[in-house]
């Protein structure tokens, strides 16, 4: 099989926002940086770099969880993507037109149970597991209920979990760790 590889800057702090805007990446997801007062510019900066915005709309200062929130998000701020843990937001963030990714943490059996049914009713566009040591061993489980992309994140800290990762068959991982930001996707 002989996929893009793809690995997302997770932008914690602004000061690192410069440098996840020189990654080869085509995709930012703005973290814990972001308030209803520097959205629209942040987003701006990003698509002048050609980046698309990823943010998580639980933690937008600021923002509030209604229908409203994300026509908003997508009209003023302008952003591509969101990203969230709750099913019921992530469908209505994808009903005013938004790529949306439902963020699954695999914590024990009932986690996976509810995240099954948490699938079966947002019908995001993708889901991210986390921690990605866990995702590890759950991925063709969800290959095998979910038709979209699957994104590995937490705990991404070295070359090695990137290939692992790279190697099990994930279309995309996200990470805060900075010195991966820039490594040549192909060559892992």
């Amino acid at each position: 099989m002989n996929k893009k590889r793809i690995l997302i800057p997770s932008v914690r702090d602004i000061r690192y926002l410069d440098k996840a805007l020189q990654s080869p990446q085509n995709e930012i997801l703005l973290s814990t940086i972001v308030h209803i007062g520097n959205l629209i510019e942040l987003t701006n900066v990003c698509h002048k770099a050609h980046k698309k915005v990823i943010v998580n709309h639980e933690l937008i200062g600021g923002l509030s969880n209604d229908v409203v929130a994300f026509e908003m998000l997508k009209k003023m701020y302008k952003i591509d993507t969101v990203i969230g843990t709750n099913p019921y937001f992530v469908s209505r963030a994808k009903a005013v037109g938004l790529k949306t990714i439902l963020k699954i943490p695999l914590i024990d059996s009932l986690s996976l149970e509810l995240a099954i049914k948490s699938i079966e009713s947002a019908k995001p566009d993708s889901i991210e597991l986390r921690p990605a040591i866990c995702a590890c061993d759950f991925l063709d489980k969800f290959r095998r209920i979910f038709p979209g992309k699957i994104f590995a994140c937490g705990f991404v800290n070295n070359v090695e979990m990137v290939k692992k990762l790279y190697y099990q068959g994930f279309d995309r991982i996200m990470t805060s760790t900075q010195e991966l930001w820039n490594i040549n996707c192909l060559r892992v």
